[in-house]
């Protein structure tokens, strides 16, 4: 009987941890650093739960039960960095977008110490869902088991806050439905810009927990357009990077997302974001794109699945 309580024991665990996942490296310079260096350790990083209350100021950076002790590093301005997915599999297995947003600590604060309170987080990328007008609804977020981006070249020098998260769907049917999978990382900006951030938000209080992107029923009706949770990225001109922007329409398939990171590339060209070359960062492809397919160097085209290739 103690051994068939035992496996129900770790029957249940295992469920309860199936297909969860945490954010514990910055990458910087194109390598991972250590496993929670610079990124504040979070409340779930052993049983990889998500947070569902968006009214709890864990919403932050899910941190409120560690100690702390994550180091800062220094980054440039628009300089490419990003984090990677551990867990129960290492990758966004569950269908849902990414938001990643920045704030500065106040002037002769550590970021170190730092709790993140106040409204001064904006956004500065995001990966959206893919609709069609109702026949399907995609997550190129799928499957990704690192995502990285550029911190803006017009970000002001200083200490902040990098708040990644993960808003997985496919229970949000219901009001707490939602799983966020939150993390932040302490960096100092240098060789900043001059611009001024915004629209800029607090945490709590930037999601209400009744978004239609949030609370969202995924399978029926399938949802017509998606409409991304938060404020829109900074800066507007996409310098930043948003892939997809936050409503995104592509032509119908029924094909199934792959969740295999692909590393198929296209050659690039120089160029601008603009007259038929993309940006890095921007979208060059996927199942139902449109648009321009080559990257201004040295970027080239990287297909994460089916559905989304990135400029990188």
């Amino acid at each position: 009987m103690k051994s068939l309580s035992v496996l129900v024991a770790v029957a249940a665990l295992a469920t309860k941890v199936s297909a969860h996942y945490v954010w514990p490296q910055l990458i910087v310079g194109g390598a991972n650093t250590s496993t929670w260096q610079y990124v504040r350790q979070t409340n779930n990083w052993q049983d990889l739960n998500p947070l569902t209350d968006v009214t709890s100021t864990d919403v932050r950076c899910y941190s409120s039960a560690e100690s702390g002790t994550s180091s800062t590093t220094t980054v440039a301005a628009g300089s490419t960095v990003g984090l990677t997915v551990s867990g129960n599999p290492s990758n966004l297995y569950h269908p849902g977008v990414v938001n990643v947003y920045m704030a500065k600590a106040p002037a002769g604060t550590d970021v170190a110490s730092w709790d993140g309170s106040g409204t001064g987080w904006f956004k500065i990328y995001q990966i959206s869902a893919v609709t069609d007008g109702g026949s399907t609804i995609t997550f190129p977020a799928t499957g990704m088991s690192e995502v990285s981006f550029t911190i803006p070249s017009q970000t002001p020098s200083g200490q902040y806050l990098i708040r990644i998260e993960h808003i997985a769907v496919h229970s949000a049917s219901y009001y707490g439905g939602a799983q966020f999978y939150i993390a932040c990382a302490q960096v100092e900006v240098t060789n900043g810009g001059t611009g001024t951030p915004g629209p800029l938000v607090a945490f709590p209080g930037a999601y209400t927990g009744n978004e239609p992107g949030i609370l969202i029923d995924i399978y029926y009706p399938i949802p017509t357009t998606y409409v991304q949770p938060g404020p829109s990225v900074w800066p507007a001109s996409g310098s930043a990077g948003s892939s997809p922007p936050a409503s995104t329409t592509v032509a119908a398939t029924t094909t199934a997302v792959t969740t295999t990171k692909a590393t198929t590339t296209t050659s690039s060209t120089t160029g601008t974001s603009t007259g038929g070359t993309v940006a890095q960062y921007g979208q060059c492809g996927g199942q139902g794109y449109a648009g321009a397919t080559t990257c201004v160097a040295p970027f080239t085209c990287k297909s994460t699945n089916q559905y989304y290739s990135q400029c990188l």
